[in-house]
């Protein structure tokens, strides 16, 4: 399902210029993995991310849970927000203890200037939501959040446009993949996470 995202095309302010350039430095790498589906990403070859405490690895956390949404968020991209909040609400229907939420953060960026290349904090990091608060239910569903080293994440992945969600399960394969937001999504996330359970919808959902 591909819906509205950031797609490293061109902008129509400067804001957005830079938030462009910051995108294509970040993902734009050169024989990079995709995230495509009946692949399994991690662990990956070398540390890609920071846990809790500052120490590098290179897999998500070991999860009892059978199902892991994978959420990748830029704080510079608005429909990552959008797209957070589905997650959030399709959470509710979530049965107790299948999913485990692993949010792949950002949380820096690279600007290309006059001065050369450095790397900046996010330009609009009140953009991301730090919990899923449009969950009528969050308790539900375990969240942990992962800092991504931008430099050998690159290296090691390609993305063309965030957001993106991959749906993996207990042995780490993609077998469902959302890129950008749409009204859809909500409902998507849903009925693929009650599929796999082998639950149904609450009425009114």
């Amino acid at each position: 399902m591909t819906g509205t995202g950031c797609p490293l095309a061109g902008r129509r302010n400067a804001a957005n210029a830079l938030a462009l350039a910051a995108a294509l430095s970040l993902f734009a790498g050169c024989g990079g993995k995709s995230f495509a589906v009946g692949s399994i990403p991690f662990p990956a070859e070398k540390p890609v991310f920071l846990a809790e405490g500052g120490k590098e690895t290179a897999g998500l956390p070991p999860s009892p849970e059978p199902i892991r949404l994978v959420f990748i968020d830029s704080p510079w991209c608005p429909p990552c927000s959008d797209a957070w909040n589905a997650l959030g609400s399709a959470s509710s229907t979530f049965p107790p203890d299948s999913v485990h939420v692993v949010r792949i953060l950002f949380d820096r960026e690279r600007i290309h200037g006059e001065g050369g290349v450095r790397d900046v904090p996010p330009l609009h990091p009140e953009a991301t939501p730090g919990t899923l608060s449009a969950s009528s239910d969050a308790t539900r569903v375990r969240v942990t959040t992962l800092t991504a080293l931008p430099g050998p994440f690159r290296k090691q992945f390609r993305i063309d446009q965030v957001p993106v969600i991959l749906l993996l399960d207990k042995g780490g394969t993609v077998e469902k993949r959302w890129t950008g937001h749409s009204p859809s999504l909500r409902d998507s996330l849903a009925e693929e996470v009650g599929r796999r359970t082998g639950s149904t919808l609450p009425a009114g959902t």
